[in-house]
């Protein structure tokens, strides 16, 4: 399991930029830290609207530091700041800070099934642009409670789903959220596919008409579904690096977006 605590939350750190509440079914290890720096690009291929989508093109370039802690064998704490470039507009975006606690782990098979809960939240730390095809974020604080359920075998596969709710201030609709992972690490790597959901509870709609058209892109409702895959490679004791991508397959007011990612990870162990 070595490896599993020099890279998993390290992984999350590759897609903050592009979705939220990045968690998975894996602990640090008391009083081991990982400190990431990250950088993405995004190419938008088309625009979903709520009945269609239309011939919208957006670049977004960023790059996120990203920091996990174990407090306990079962609690970790996790601190991520994206900085975002969409167009040549851009700015510091929404800080997130996460607690995850994963106390029950039960034998089941030639395996352990894994079970516990995570809180966070998200927050602005700079006074971006909300409105217009530029804009980098909508300037909403959210508290996000998740579950997380994964079963780890023996011989290094492992599938999760993690899933909960983003609980957000108004006027941004609240959304369910979840991501589903299936992958296997070994004693030099570590790759995972996943797909990723994202349905708002209501919201406006970009190009809407009537009671859908908004009055600020604040009030929009941001549905997805996203496929992607991650590989991880040692290099040395302490430092590894991550490659990532990942498809919008569907959506409501997203950007059918193909995104290409990459990261250095530092590990400090306990």
């Amino acid at each position: 399991m070595h490896i599993v605590k020099f890279l998993t939350t390290a992984m999350l750190a590759l897609v903050l930029c592009a979705t939220n509440a990045q968690v998975d079914g894996f602990n640090k290890g008391k009083g081991n830290l990982d400190l990431v720096l990250s950088a993405n690009y995004e190419q938008g291929l088309g625009y979903f609207l709520a009945d269609g989508a239309i011939a919208l093109e957006r670049t977004r370039i960023s790059a996120a530091f990203f920091a996990a802690f174990g407090i306990t064998e079962d609690l970790d704490v996790q601190f991520s700041l994206p900085f975002i470039n969409v167009n040549n507009v851009s700015g510091l975006q929404d800080g997130q800070l996460f607690l995850k606690w994963l106390p029950l782990k039960a034998p089941l098979g030639n395996g352990k099934l894994s079970f516990g809960a995570a809180l966070g939240g998200s927050f602005p730390v700079s006074d971006y642009g909300t409105e217009g095809i530029n804009a980098i974020g909508q300037q909403a604080k959210s508290i996000i409670p998740m579950g997380v359920l994964q079963y780890t075998a023996v011989s290094g596969w492992f599938t999760s789903l993690v899933g909960g709710q983003q609980i957000v201030q108004a006027p941004t609709p609240d959304a369910l959220i979840g991501t589903y992972r299936l992958g296997h690490f070994g004693a030099k790597h570590y790759a995972e596919a996943y797909v990723q959901a994202q349905r708002a509870c209501g919201g406006k709609d970009y190009r809407g008409t009537g009671e859908q058209a908004p009055s600020t892109f604040k009030e929009l409702g941001v549905d997805l579904w996203r496929v992607g895959g991650k590989y991880y490679k040692p290099i040395g004791n302490r430092v590894g690096v991550v490659a990532e991508a990942s498809y919008v397959l569907a959506g409501r007011n997203v950007d059918k977006a193909l995104l290409l990612a990459g990261s250095f990870i530092l590990h400090f162990r306990k």
